[in-house]
Parts: C-alpha cells; sequence; structure tokens
C-alpha cells in the first residue's frame, strides 16, 4: 500500500476528502460530518470510533495503520461488488462514485433501502449472502436464553456476585431486534430524544446475543444512584465481562458485553464466536 499522508483534527484538503467519503460509505458518519475536506471535530469522533472497532490507537490521527485498515475494508467492498456483477469500477480504496452506485444497485436488487451506504444489512447481505443464523428476525428479549450460552453464563455469574453484595440487580434488555436497535440509532438524529446509541441495527453486540443490560434497583424501582452502577460494573468485570461504563465515545453504565474478540463487522460478514 502506498504511504498517504497523516492527517487530524484542523487538516484540510483532498485527502481529507477522501476519508469522509470512505468513513462514510462503510456507514460510519453517524454523528453527521460533512464530506467537505474539513477535519472537524466530528470527522475526528468518526476516525476515532473507527480506531476503536479495529483496536487501533484511538487518537483520532489517521496515520499509514488507520488507512490501511480503511482502505482494505473499502478495496473488500469494491471487489465482492465487481464479482456480483455490481460494476464499482476499478478497485482502489476509494469510495467513490462508482462505488456508491453499484452498492445503490445491490440495495435494490437485495430489497435494501438504497442509501449508497454499506450498512449492516447490506454488509451481510453482500459479505454472508447464505446466512443460516437469521439474527436480524430474532425478536427482543430479555431472557437469558437469547443470549449466546457462553455470555449467558457469564450473565449469571455475575447476578450471582450481585446477590452477594445484597443487590438487587435485574436484567432488562437481553437480545434487541435490528428494528429495535434501527430505532434507537434514530432517537436524536431523526426522532425525538437524546441520542443514546452509535449502533444500526446489526452492529450492536446486542444484536447478536453478546451483550445485555442491567440496573440495581431499589424498593422496587430502578435507582439513579451512579455508585450503584458502579458497583454493579465492578462486579461485572470480576464475572469476566466487558463493562459499558468503561466506553470511551457513549459511557453505558448498563451495557454488559463479552465479545470474543470479535467486531459486529466480523459478525455481519458471516463470523461466529467458538460454539456457535
Amino acid at each position: 500500500m502506498s504511504v498517504f499522508p497523516s492527517i487530524r483534527l484542523g487538516s484540510k484538503g483532498h485527502y481529507v476528502r477522501l476519508l469522509q467519503a470512505d468513513l462514510n460509505g462503510l456507514a460510519l458518519n453517524y454523528n453527521g460530518f460533512a464530506l467537505d475536506g474539513y477535519f472537524d471535530q466530528k470527522t475526528s469522533d468518526a476516525v476515532k470510533n473507527f480506531q476503536d472497532r479495529f483496536s487501533l490507537n484511538r487518537d483520532g490521527i489517521v496515520r499509514n495503520s488507520t488507512w490501511k485498515v480503511l482502505v482494505d475494508n473499502v478495496l473488500a467492498v469494491q471487489k465482492l461488488l465487481n464479482q456480483n456483477g455490481y460494476h464499482a469500477g476499478h478497485a482502489d480504496g476509494w469510495f467513490g462514485a462508482a462505488t456508491t452506485a453499484a452498492v445503490i444497485a445491490f440495495q435494490r436488487a437485495h430489497g435494501i433501502y438504497p442509501s449508497g451506504i454499506v450498512d449492516p444489512r447490506t454488509r451481510q447481505a453482500l459479505f454472508n449472502p447464505h446466512d443460516k443464523d437469521h439474527y436480524q428476525d430474532r425478536p427482543t428479549s430479555a431472557a437469558l436464553e437469547s443470549l449466546n450460552p457462553h455470555v449467558a453464563a457469564m450473565a449469571r455469574r455475575f447476578l450471582a456476585l450481585t446477590r452477594e453484595h445484597h443487590m438487587d440487580v435485574r436484567i432488562y434488555t437481553a437480545f434487541r431486534s435490528w428494528s429495535d436497535e434501527d430505532r434507537l440509532f434514530a432517537q436524536g438524529r431523526w426522532t425525538p430524544g437524546p441520542i443514546v446509541t452509535n449502533a444500526r441495527g446489526g452492529d450492536s453486540y446486542h444484536n447478536w446475543g453478546l451483550a445485555f443490560d442491567a440496573a440495581p434497583f431499589e424498593n422496587g424501582a430502578m435507582t439513579t444512584d451512579v455508585s450503584k452502577f458502579r458497583l454493579m460494573g465492578q462486579l461485572g468485570k470480576q464475572a469476566g465481562l466487558q463493562w459499558g461504563g468503561d466506553f470511551k465515545s457513549i459511557v453505558d453504565y448498563p451495557h454488559f458485553q463479552d465479545t470474543f474478540g470479535l467486531n459486529t463487522w466480523d459478525l455481519l460478514n458471516g463470523v461466529r464466536p467458538p460454539g456457535e
């Protein structure tokens, strides 16, 4: 791969436009940055989100390591589109007009809203066309049985630890449907309410049975005492879970997960945790 210039907050010009086009085309423009060639705070936040996804250094600076992962992901999309007869043009790693047109044609052929970006449903249809698990059709559930068996076992250990600490902790969401996730993603963007997630349907670990939400209750009602959520978080970590209170973008005190080292694009591409 060629060596590209390092760009960061305040940078301007051609390579910033290429960066923004790739992030947008890969459905990572969750905060509405403009494709204008100016590396503003929203672009920086989107870069950090991308770096988190691939366990890169989360500094918002686009060096060669970040460029490589980004360009390789666009290349993979372009090659698959071309192989399937959707003409994305020369596979160059840049999400331009030809790639956008090819994505739209692919989406129309597969009954997906023709947004021109590789959103989760588009990614799954392109990378895992013979999906047999049908996670996208499963309903929202608070039952531990809706989780991956290993995650469910960790959740039971977590609840046992909370009882040992005389806490009344309840799991109120386990598996979340892709449609419900889409509704949450819309909140604060094009429907009323605050922004609560940067994940579209299919791009949350809830949508794969690898995450759940829990809260401490007092006198039959969910508490607002942050110290109780922090204690709950520490107990979840003792059970081997990752806690949303440690997240860098949107801190999520009720959230617990075990990712098996997979990101959600891996899952959409057809990779499954051991035992599934």
